[in-house]
Parts: structure tokens; C-alpha cells; sequence
């Protein structure tokens, strides 16, 4: 009499055609549930995180240009953007650009020797915070400020305006090189900072605003006051063409 098994004794390549059909059926039920399963994960991440690229344009007394890069972070319920990333900026200045002693200490002790530029040209690499709050629909409001970086750009022969007749008269100076944020009369080098609104169509937008900017130039040589710093600030509307993606 023929015996009846359980299905454990099928021959093993019986069984390895069970599972290859088994696979046939399951895996393409699976795929798409896993492919949808990423894109979600994917569309989250970029949910709560964006990249943005500005170039943004100042005036007037002179004319600033800059162009940065924020990695943001949206948080609160996508209400609150928050990031640091880096800007490059530029002044470019007329005639007769009056820059002022910048030591912080001379100043408040009443110094008021000045260094005289015309045409001056500068450049800066900073690190800067950015922040912004979404007010409603594309509608933003926020500010952004540089931290820390460095200095460049050609070097100038000012005139020098002083107390002491010697150092009077031209002086040679270039872009200082440090740039710091350490807030007030007490910051270093090239800094800019800009307060603005903001109105975003999907991923393009546009700022507009007020932005301060501070330019600085260090002689070759000590003047008066063992001081080589000189640092003009203008505060000037600009407008800002930016992205996000």
C-alpha cells in the first residue's frame, strides 16, 4: 500500500521550488510598501531640514553684495527655522570714506583720529546664525548675523587724522584680517547682520530689509594710541533673492 507523508519528506528540490514560488507571489506585494515606506522617511527628513542660498544687495553709502548658504532646521512645528551656515560679503565704497578709530577702549576714552579711504574695497568669509519665524502662509519675518571669519581685499593709502602732526598724512592699510563678533564697539573686522521679511513661493523667496554692515582697514603701522584700527558701520535697505531646496 503506497504511504502518505506529511510534505517533510519531499525531495529537497520539490521544496526549494515551494519557497521560489512563495517569493514570486510575496516580494512584489512587499516592494512597494517599502519603496513608499522610504519616500516617507524621506519626505519627514526634508520636512524638518532645508538648505538655502541667498544673494542679497545693499545700499546706500556704498554699495554691499553678499552671497551665503544656511543649513536650516525647521522646529516647532515647522514655526521656527534655525541654522548656521556661511556668507561671503562685499563693500565696495565711493569717495572720501571716513573710517574711525576702532579700539573700543580709546574710543570711550575720547579718541577721535580717523582714517580717510576713497574707493575702498572689501571682502569677508564668515560664519553666520540665521533665524526666522514663519508668520502665516509664506509670510516670514527674521534676522541673520555673522560670527566669526576672515578678511580681505587690496590694499589702500588713507589720510590719517590725528593728534599727533607726525603720524598725520598718508597712511598705508589693508582689510583686517580677523573678523569677530564680540557685539558693540568691541567687534573686530568685516561683520554684517540683517533684520528682515520675507515671502516664499514653494522653494523660491524673497527678503527684504535692513541690513548693518561693519568694514574695518588696519594700517601697516601703529598711530596714535598704539591703534591700527579703523572701522566704519552704515545700516542701508537691501533686497535678497533666495532659494530652498
Amino acid at each position: 500500500m503506497p504511504v502518505k507523508t506529511d510534505g517533510t519528506d519531499l525531495p529537497e528540490r520539490s521544496r526549494s521550488g515551494l519557497i521560489v514560488l512563495a517569493a514570486r507571489w510575496i516580494l512584489p506585494l512587499l516592494l512597494p510598501a517599502a519603496a513608499q515606506a522610504t519616500a516617507e522617511n524621506l519626505e519627514a527628513d526634508h520636512s524638518i531640514f532645508f538648505q538655502q542660498v541667498d544673494v542679497s544687495f545693499a545700499v546706500p553709502s556704498g554699495v554691499t553684495a553678499s552671497l551665503s548658504y544656511t543649513p536650516t532646521f525647521r522646529l516647532f512645528g515647522r514655526r521656527l527655522n534655525a541654522g548656521i551656515g556661511g556668507r561671503f560679503s562685499s563693500f565696495f565704497g565711493g569717495q572720501g570714506v571716513v573710517f574711525p578709530n576702532g579700539d573700543a577702549a580709546l574710543i570711550a576714552a575720547g579718541a577721535k583720529d580717523t582714517l580717510t579711504v576713497d574707493q575702498p574695497r572689501s571682502f569677508a568669509l564668515n560664519l553666520m546664525f540665521a533665524v526666522s519665524v514663519r508668520l502665516f502662509a509664506g509670510l516670514e519675518a527674521g534676522m541673520n548675523i555673522d560670527l566669526l571669519g576672515v578678511g580681505f581685499g587690496p590694499s589702500v593709502t588713507g589720510r590719517y587724522a590725528g593728534s599727533e602732526p607726525g603720524s598725520a598724512g598718508p597712511q598705508e592699510a589693508s582689510p583686517s584680517r580677523l573678523n569677530l563678533l564680540l557685539l558693540g564697539r568691541h567687534d573686530h573686522g568685516q561683520l554684517d547682520s540683517e533684520f528682515f521679511a520675507a515671502y516664499w513661493f514653494d522653494s523660491w523667496g524673497v527678503r527684504v530689509g535692513v541690513s548693518h554692515m561693519s568694514t574695518e582697514y588696519t594700517t601697516s603701522r601703529p598711530l596714535d594710541g598704539n591703534n591700527d584700527r579703523f572701522r566704519a558701520s552704515a545700516t542701508r535697505a537691501f533686497a535678497a533673492l533666495a532659494y530652498r531646496f
